[in-house]
């Protein structure tokens, strides 16, 4: 356990903050000289011995790439670059697994100046495609066992000049640079590119749960963004090893790898995806002391905390990131875990976690938290950019005036534009989030802009039905959406995975009514429920509602 925690006091930092102090850390002169890829791995590797990337493969091998080995790997993909004539700027993509050549890649196209970009693996061709023609990606950078996927895609990504191939024993073709052999053969010896906080760095696509996806821009300066929220919110200390379950497909990945690299922490991966047993063997084995993951994650470790039963845990903290985390889960992490797991907010646009909890702040389980220092967010009127009082909802909205805000969607100047609102003392970013603040300036999240439910002329918030929900025994995972009523406009109809120990029937609906209604008040209880097998979900394991919503209106159409 650490003796002291780098935000010993919220409001005092809050007033005390600077950014130049965060550019302060780095090697170079910055923000006007700054090179990710050099401040990640060149500046760590003083010495051979400490590592940066614990890799366990599915068969569970170990791998461990070191910061000097990090800074001479990436440092000849730098070079294979370059001798492809990838120049600083052009787009490199990924779609691979979390393997060291991951992260070698990462960090080598930051110093060669050019755009790291990467897509996860769970999108088939057509997303892969989309995203490659969509910014005129130069190289893609993947596996042999990926490569029949990549191959479809690269029909409609004409802009694909080289495709570098990770040769996992299927073999690559003929056309492709073999990655490994590439870089045996290249120099260790790289200048990073002499590039500035606003030279362009990262390009990560949102979701598109509503359209197509966005490339979201980044510049250089993002890395003091992502290394704030590591110092003050993840907490990181000499010795951590650190678990970030993300994958480099997503920005969290990249925000969790180079921003702890930033400080030269030792993170962790596994390369397999989430099973309740093997991770909590991974929790046994290794000595890992922070972990950050995903709601769903550790409401699936809550409903098998059996494989939990007798494993050795060096956990001293753990954060949570993409959907808020409901209080029955903390309480549950307080008890299993032994750590208070702390929620985080952020998206793409905002490039981070940029409302957290902190561990040395008094926890609201339930509340996003407050604004990480160097930030000004609040709630605004969406309409009129005006700022509301304690209790009112309204959009969260941030000051785009900080390191880690993005620059752009990808030429889509309007829909940056559309982003915007002036309001009475100035230019609020809205981001499409509807939450509120208590009187202690707590952040507490009632759900996207558009999946408020207008029932009877009330308006309610899915998150704190689904946390109600989430409390009860028999209920493993959760979803409300509104459907089409006659009399009320819309009722409130909930989509529950029900615990292993639980037998759906009428009376367990009635009963988990009744708690709701009991919990919250009579308008928010789900006056429908359905039992299912599973939820659907984002390839980012957000659930998605707007298919639950459509089932539902598709219902009461019918019933009609």
């Amino acid at each position: 356990m650490v003796s002291s925690h780098n935000l010993s006091d919220y409001e005092t930092e809050r007033e005390q903050f600077s950014w130049d102090d965060i550019y302060a850390e780095a090697d170079w002169d910055a923000p006007a000289e700054l090179n990710i890829g050099h401040e990640v791995a060149d500046r760590h590797a003083t010495e051979r011995e400490s590592v940066a990337l614990y890799q366990v493969d599915t068969d569970g091998e170990l791998t461990k790439l070191t910061f000097w080995e990090l800074a001479d790997r990436s440092s000849q993909f730098a070079n294979v670059l370059e001798q492809l004539g990838v120049e600083q700027g052009d787009r490199v993509f990924s779609y691979m697994p979390r393997i060291p050549e991951h992260y070698v890649a990462l960090v080598g196209t930051l110093k060669r100046g050019a755009v790291w970009g990467s897509v996860n693996e769970r999108f088939g061709p057509d997303g892969i495609s989309y995203r490659l023609d969509d910014c005129d990606a130069k190289v893609l950078v993947t596996t042999s066992d990926n490569r029949e996927t990549v191959a479809k895609a690269l029909e409609d990504a004409p802009t694909v000049e080289h495709v570098i191939t990770v040769d996992r024993g299927d073999g690559a073709p003929a056309d492709d640079v073999v990655f490994n052999t590439a870089l045996d053969g290249a120099s260790t010896d790289y200048d990073a590119a002499e590039t500035g906080g606003e030279d362009n760095a990262l390009l990560y696509y949102t979701s598109g749960t509503t359209g197509l996806a966005k490339g979201v821009l980044h510049k250089q300066r993002w890395v003091a963004g992502v290394a704030a929220t590591q110092k003050y919110a993840v907490d990181l200390q000499p010795g951590d090893l650190y678990w970030s379950t993300g994958d480099l497909g997503w920005l969290t990945g990249a925000i969790n790898t180079l921003g702890a690299w930033f400080w030269g922490t030792s993170l962790f991966t596994y390369e397999g995806e989430f099973d309740p047993e093997e991770w909590a063997d991974l929790l046994d084995e290794y000595p890992i002391t922070v972990l950050f993951s995903v709601p769903t994650a550790y409401r699936m470790l809550r409903e098998n905390e059996e494989v939990l039963a007798d494993v050795d845990l060096d956990l001293r903290h753990a954060l949570s990131i993409g959907e808020p985390l409901s209080a029955g889960v903390v309480e549950w992490g307080e008890d299993e875990l032994g750590v208070t797991i702390l929620d985080t907010y952020g998206q793409t646009e905002t490039g981070n976690m940029i409302i957290n909890n902190y561990p040395t702040m008094e926890l609201r389980p339930g509340s996003m938290g407050k604004p990480l220092p160097g930030i000004e967010a609040d709630i605004v009127d969406p309409e009129t950019g005006e700022v509301l009082e304690p209790g009112e909802t309204g959009e969260i909205a941030e000051r785009g005036d900080y390191p880690c805000f993005f620059a752009e969607y990808w030429n889509k100047p309007e829909k940056t534009a559309s982003c915007f609102v002036d309001g009475p003392d100035g230019e609020w970013y809205l981001s499409g989030d509807l939450a509120h603040k208590d009187e202690d300036g707590y952040f507490w999240f009632e759900g996207r802009a558009d999946d408020v439910i207008l029932s009877s002329g009330y308006r309610i918030g899915p998150f704190e039905v689904e946390s109600s929900l989430g409390e009860h025994e028999a209920v493993a995972e959760a979803a409300v959406v509104p459907k089409p009523h006659s009399e009320r406009g819309n009722i409130v109809k909930a989509y529950i995975v029900p615990s292993e120990s639980a037998t759906p029937s009428e009376d367990l609906k009635e009963n988990i009514k009744t708690h709701v209604k009991e919990e919250l008040s009579a308008h928010e209880y789900p006056r429908e429920l359905e039992f299912r097998d599973e939820l659907p979900k984002t390839v980012t394991g957000k659930i998605r509602r707007t298919e639950l919503q459509d089932e539902a209106e598709d219902e009461a159409e019918a019933a009609t």
